[in-house]
């Protein structure tokens, strides 16, 4: 009985959390295999505006600690908070396990697993090797994903 619980609760947090379905035309890519992302225009739109949040080098923290009060106060962003600002700024709140979030999280499994301790964004954004072509190309992956998602549901 202990053992068929702890299979329920496993399969009830995959399924809460979503992820890429076979189906998807990026399953391969991400080697993700359990519940499916469902995108919307305002996951297009947080990833894209956390991308212009992070226009330029100058306006990248690599010192992430989850605490994003700091970081808009200094107009320099974490991935993590630019994605967080993203969020308010478009959708008028932050979901931490919405679509364009955990989207970014498995472009970044792609792109440095090995430099994930704990929390992916932050400890991949403060990683000494992560440099700031590879963040703008982890928001580049996440919206081409994202669109091509979205159109495939058309």
């Amino acid at each position: 009985m202990k053992y068929l619980l702890i299979l329920v609760f496993t399969n009830i947090q995959i399924f809460c959390q979503g992820q890429i379905s076979k189906d998807s035309i990026y399953y391969g890519l991400l080697n993700q295999d359990q519940m499916e992302l469902k995108f919307t225009l305002t996951d297009l739109d947080i990833i894209r505006r956390a991308d212009e949040i992070l226009s330029d080098e100058s306006k990248w923290s690599k010192s992430d600690d989850r605490i994003c009060e700091d970081d808009i106060s200094s107009e320099k962003f974490s991935l993590f908070c630019a994605l967080y600002k993203a969020s308010v700024d478009i959708a008028g709140s932050y979901e931490h396990r919405r679509a364009a979030m955990q989207i970014v999280r498995f472009v970044i499994e792609k792109y440095g697993n090995e430099r994930v301790l704990e929390h992916r964004l932050m400890d991949w954004n403060n990683h000494q090797d992560t440099k700031f072509s590879e963040v703008k190309q982890v928001l580049a992956t996440s919206v081409e994903i994202v669109e091509k998602e979205l159109v495939a549901k058309k």
